[in-house]
């Protein structure tokens, strides 16, 4: 990390090390965050930037909670709970998959910006998510 950055945002305020040392430990102990770090440049800057934590994917209750607003919309106009797969002209057009053959998916990409939360989250498709990459 290169601290000589955060010297003009951060050297004038005044921050308590043990309030800082319990804040760290969080973050530290969540399996998804995957940049160690980033996480005492995200607490300086006041716990807004999550991609200094390089959280990439959804959690559990995130992933069934989407599920199943999906499957029961799809249910409902008789297509598939896969976006993809409803728009399509194959066979899949209303097969309504289980949870675990779908993925979760980041509507707007991780990599260009988007979230990890329940409002950029849908499910696809093992095929469509794998094929989607990064768009």
């Amino acid at each position: 990390m290169k601290w000589g950055r955060l010297h003009e945002p951060c050297h004038a305020k005044s921050y308590n090390p043990q309030k800082m040392s319990d804040d760290v430990q969080k973050p530290d102990a969540d399996p998804y965050v995957t940049n160690r770090m980033g996480i005492f440049e995200y607490l300086l800057g006041g716990s807004v930037e999550k991609k200094l934590l390089a959280v990439r994917v959804f959690d559990e209750k995130v992933k069934r909670a989407t599920y199943a607003k999906q499957t029961q919309a799809a249910k409902g106009k008789g297509k598939s709970n896969c976006p993809l797969c409803a728009v399509g002209h194959d066979a899949n057009k209303a097969r309504i998959y289980d949870l675990d053959e779908m993925d979760a998916d980041h509507v707007s990409a991780w990599s260009k910006g988007g979230d990890s939360t329940a409002k950029n989250c849908q499910m696809l498709c093992i095929t469509h998510n794998r094929a989607k990459g990064n768009r």
